[in-house]
């Protein structure tokens, strides 16, 4: 069973990453996934929300700070050393590599874990912006594929590492503000 799913898992890497290259995606994919982007492009966000979002804005920063320490603990302290898998471009020749092929493991992608936790905080903070979040967590988690970093199923892990996260830490801040109005009330 295992080795189906990773032929199926290497099937899709080879489709997306070779047979999908572009000269379009040859040049956005390493934008979208460096880290800077990812950092500037969320902590510009937060700080967006920090700003002029008043109490919930600048509680909603602080939740996506958190979700990005628990996600990235969860998948790149955790999982990623209990798994070892390789990466995609240590482990096949064919692989177009858009970027330098880190020589960290593959399963999950911390990137998508990311990505995913403070899509997830957004999506339960401002359900106005939930699907902006979403669709720039999928590119970003994508990306990782075309540029040859990760296999498509490192991704899709990492995106319910990083959901996990931000619901964890949804549920976490309901029930605090449960057991506090509680108390207050009482």
């Amino acid at each position: 069973m295992l080795e189906f799913l990773v032929n199926i898992d290497t099937g899709l890497m080879r489709f997306l990453n070779l047979t999908l290259a572009n000269p379009v995606f040859d040049f956005i994919m390493p934008i979208l996934t460096d880290k800077w982007f990812v950092r500037t492009f969320f902590l510009t966000a937060g700080m967006i929300a920090a700003i002029t979002g008043g109490k919930r804005g600048l509680i909603t920063f602080f939740l996506l700070i958190l979700a990005v320490i628990l996600s990235d603990q969860l998948a790149a302290q955790v999982i990623k050393p209990a798994v070892g898998r390789l990466r995609p471009c240590h482990t096949h020749d064919w692989v177009h590599l858009l970027v330098n092929c880190s020589s960290g493991k593959s399963f999950p992608s911390a990137h998508a874990a990311n990505s995913f936790g403070q899509a997830a905080v957004w999506f339960f903070r401002y359900p106005g912006w939930r699907w902006h979040f979403v669709i720039a967590a999928s590119l970003i988690a994508l990306s990782r594929v075309f540029v040859g970093v990760h296999y498509p199923f490192d991704i899709l892990a990492g995106s319910v590492v990083g959901i996990f996260c931000g619901v964890v830490i949804f549920a976490g801040t309901k029930l605090a503000q449960r057991l506090y109005y509680r108390k207050k009330s009482a």
